[in-house]
């Protein structure tokens, strides 16, 4: 089985162009045999492009297109690519961890076409996380609607799933969710994640600066709250 994780990559900033990098690695421990895409934009400097160009299972696409929210759906043209059986959709400031693994796994053995993960307490609660979801290509039709098409604002990539790829996958997706009690149809699975957390705020798809602090102030405070640190503490870093 082939499969592909799939990123956007635009800007300059540390916080996604390390956590790029930092992917690349992880991916080595975690997700050993897959391969990354980044689809990079033009911003994206010379030096970071060079060192994912080090990695044999990294793939980087350029990008052409405006570099506002707009570029968040690059990843999603990988959904086409028949190259692959398996296309994971991720964000280049969170990390990959085996938990995140373990979870993909009970996936791929339901025999379901897609996988939604939410694992923030608050902040997951869309009907598809940009960064929190897997699909295999066989299920994604050829007509599947054009990602340019899409307008310019913040959530942007979260609506243009619950648009257009929801309406494909709701009969047939294994939902890992604790905290929202998704509704589920058709075939549909709604489980709670296969593993625990060590701390609240050490969930899946967590947005970190390049230095592994959590990015929103209000996830800063959570986090130190409980566990002294304002630091994303999953088991890779222990």
């Amino acid at each position: 089985m082939k499969q592909l994780i799939t990123y956007s990559l635009y800007g300059s900033e540390e916080r996604y162009t390390i956590g790029a990098i930092k992917n690349a690695i992880l991916a080595t421990r975690h997700f050993k045999g897959f391969t990354l895409r980044f689809y990079t934009g033009a911003s994206v400097p010379e030096s970071i492009k060079q060192t994912l160009r080090l990695f044999p299972h990294v793939q980087l696409i350029e990008e052409y297109g405006p570099e506002d929210h707009r570029a968040k759906l690059w990843r999603f043209q990988a959904l086409a690519d028949e190259e692959f059986d398996v296309v994971l959709s991720r964000d280049a400031d969170a990390r990959l961890t085996h938990r995140e693994r373990i979870a993909h796994e009970e996936f791929l053995a339901s025999g379901l076409d897609f996988h939604i993960m939410k694992d923030h307490p608050t902040g997951h609660d869309y009907k598809i996380s940009a960064g929190m979801f897997a699909a295999r290509t066989r299920a994604i039709p050829d007509d599947l609607r054009e990602t340019e098409e899409a307008a310019n604002y913040y959530t942007v990539d979260q609506d243009w799933l619950a648009a257009y790829l929801w309406p494909l996958i709701k009969d047939s997706a294994l939902i890992h969710d604790e905290s929202y009690e998704t509704p589920t149809e058709g075939q549909s699975k709604r489980r709670p994640f296969p593993i625990g957390k060590k701390a609240t705020l050490h969930h899946i798809g967590a947005a970190l600066e390049a230095d592994d602090r959590f990015h929103f102030s209000v996830d800063q405070a959570m986090a130190k709250a409980e566990t002294g640190s304002d630091k994303y503490l999953a088991e890779w870093l222990i």
